[in-house]
């Protein structure tokens, strides 16, 4: 069976119900503001999910937690936000924009700005070159008949089409920034975990946990961190249902040398840069385990063992 092939059609009418019911509990704490609601939501939902879908593939058990999980992050961040959009315009911004700042749902906000016609040209052209190497991992294995030499370029592809390309045609649509800003220009991992890389995410924790916590800095750090390495553990272990608590060390890692980071390089130096590249890159294979390589991965490419 196809990693990507759902096995029953009637699961996945379950999981779309569900996420209407997360979409229902959102418009609600819009209304009514109680964030115990919305955060308490999310653990019955990932189990629900998971049970729904627990003779699926793993690409499609994949698919299904994803949104379960922003759905979720919305309602969250909707219940900590002092705003109040009309449910017309949360809607728009809770189903079609993966970014997390609620004030980009009022159009007031959005519609005076011009489209970035370099967003759209950046995203068409990251998508082409996404699956250009797409194909080529698949080239390579096939050449080579080494899947793991294939994965570099495959991973790299993957995230061409979707964190640069697809989320920048987004941004476009939107009207708004690119939520991935040229993290290759990092000179620290706070500028790349908080400014630069996946700004939704960022986003989302600023409102849902740093302005909370704003009083306990390195506390919020450390919350952060560990909180996004149980949504990894949710989106990479549980569809494979293997390789538990390697993301969550990938971004424990992580936190802690963000920590310490002030008190050993100086932001912005070629030491700095290679200290970023280092940490986000050398303990990658913790996050992309091999279970979810294989059970999720490759099957895009068309590869197998």
């Amino acid at each position: 069976m196809n990693a990507y092939s759902p096995a029953d059609w009637h699961a996945l009418l379950l999981l779309a119900g569900m996420c209407g019911g997360l979409l229902a509990l959102g418009l609600l704490v819009r209304r009514f503001k109680f964030a115990p609601v919305a955060w308490l939501a999310g653990p019955p939902a990932v189990v629900a999910t998971h049970w729904l879908l627990r003779l699926e593939p793993p690409g499609v058990r994949m698919l299904a937690l994803i949104p379960v999980l922003l759905l979720w992050m919305k309602a969250v961040v909707t219940a900590a936000s002092p705003e109040k959009p009309l449910a017309t315009r949360w809607l728009p911004w809770a189903t079609l924009w993966p970014g997390m700042r609620l004030a980009s749902a009022s159009p007031e906000r959005r519609i005076g700005r011009v489209r970035d016609t370099r967003l759209l040209v950046r995203g068409l052209a990251s998508i082409a070159c996404g699956l250009a190497l797409i194909l080529a991992a698949h080239g390579v294995w096939r050449y080579f008949d080494s899947a793991w030499l294939a994965t570099p370029p495959l991973l790299v592809g993957i995230s061409l089409c979707l964190h640069f390309g697809l989320f920048s045609l987004l941004a476009w649509a939107w009207r708004a920034k690119p939520l991935f800003r040229n993290p290759l220009l990092s000179g620290s991992l706070r500028e790349f975990w908080g400014r630069r890389w996946n700004l939704a995410f960022s986003e989302m924790m600023q409102e849902s946990i740093q302005r909370p916590l704003r009083r306990r800095p390195r506390t919020a750090t450390a919350a952060i961190f560990l909180f996004s390495g149980l949504l990894h553990e949710v989106a990479i272990s549980l569809p494979v249902q293997a390789g538990w608590g390697l993301p969550m060390l990938y971004f424990a890692l992580n936190g802690a040398a963000t920590m310490i980071e002030p008190r050993v390089i100086t932001p912005g130096s070629k030491v700095a840069r290679v200290w970023t590249a280092f940490w986000v890159l050398a303990p990658l294979p913790l996050l992309f385990h091999p279970w979810f390589i294989q059970g999720v991965v490759w099957p895009i490419a068309g590869i197998k063992l």
